[in-house]
């Protein structure tokens, strides 16, 4: 979880007056010192690990939703898709558990640096040879948690950590938040397949078609979309679609055909259109077929000649 010097207090300082979890110590080593951030589902804090006099990230499950299986399964299966991964370009967990009044915890890395959300409103777009290290180094990660069987599912600038250490003129970048992601079991053709049982989840300017239309099956190649989505956003300075509405902006992924690259920054190679509606193709059979091959197209791409 990433810690925005800058930023962090602005968001604790109308909560931690009355935060009763300032100052407590969570599974009797990670005494909390202050909230970091605040979702829907869970509060977010810094803290110290008083066995290893190290600062760290503890994410807590909302009070309220303790009576909410949706939500603690949810909060579960983060914990345990994380736990499958090794790559350095994910969010590392450090430790799990619950406080004794049952609510569940994540202690993970605390990071220092930005989202990509925040990189964008410094430059946008941003300059083709930093999107390839991006991508490059997200399709690492994604690459290995799809093999793992597993799926993000919620791939978006947000959620993405962006360093520029260990140095300036190459960020180094981390996928974090998997709190909607998906455990697949590749033997069981049910799991792969998720169909109108599923709930629908995600950010819908990042979502797949396939996301949104129930009967359609979902896989891997859903993430593969939405990092379509996201090296659009990086090469052009906008989303594919700019509908301000859920169901617009649903709906719009569904059949909007897909925009051109070129048209909004004609300073993009030639390619760059095809490229786009290869890996933002409604039919993920047209999509590449892993997060790999997309980098690797990309780079082909914007440094041809």
């Amino acid at each position: 979880m990433s810690d925005n010097e800058t930023k962090a207090p602005q968001l604790a300082s109308s909560a931690e007056a009355e935060d009763k979890m300032i100052g407590a110590l969570v599974g009797g080593r990670y005494k909390i010192a202050r909230l970091l951030g605040t979702g829907n589902m869970a509060r977010v804090y810094v803290a110290e690990q008083v066995n290893m006099e190290r600062n760290v990230a503890v994410k807590l499950l909302q009070p309220e939703l303790l009576v909410d299986e949706t939500a603690g399964g949810r909060f579960q299966r983060e914990v345990v898709a994380v736990s499958r991964l090794r790559s350095p370009h994910t969010i590392s967990f450090i430790d799990s558990g619950c406080t004794p009044e049952g609510v569940p915890y994540i202690v993970m890395e605390l990071l220092v640096g930005q989202t990509l959300r925040e990189r964008l409103e410094e430059d946008n777009p941003i300059p083709w040879h930093e999107v390839v290290t991006v991508v490059e180094q997200l399709g690492h990660s994604l690459h290995e948690a799809h093999e793992a069987g597993v799926l993000h599912r919620d791939l978006k600038p947000d959620n993405v950590h962006y360093s520029h250490q260990p140095t300036p003129f190459q960020p180094f970048i981390k996928l974090l938040d998997f709190g909607l992601a998906k455990l697949l079991d590749p033997q069981n053709e049910n799991d792969m397949m998720l169909t109108a049982r599923r709930q629908t989840v995600g950010t819908p300017a990042y979502m797949a078609p396939e996301m949104i239309v129930e009967e359609r099956p979902v896989d891997h190649r859903s993430d593969i979309y939405a990092l379509g989505v996201m090296c659009l956003e990086m090469l052009t300075g906008q989303r594919p679609y700019q509908h301000k509405g859920t169901m617009q902006m649903a709906m719009a992924q569904v059949r909007d055909p897909i925009p051109s690259a070129r048209a909004i920054n004609p300073a993009l190679p030639e390619g760059a259109d095809a490229f786009f509606e290869s890996v933002m193709a409604k039919d993920p059979a047209h999509r590449p077929q892993s997060a790999i091959e997309l980098a690797g197209q990309l780079r082909a791409l914007l440094f041809q000649g």
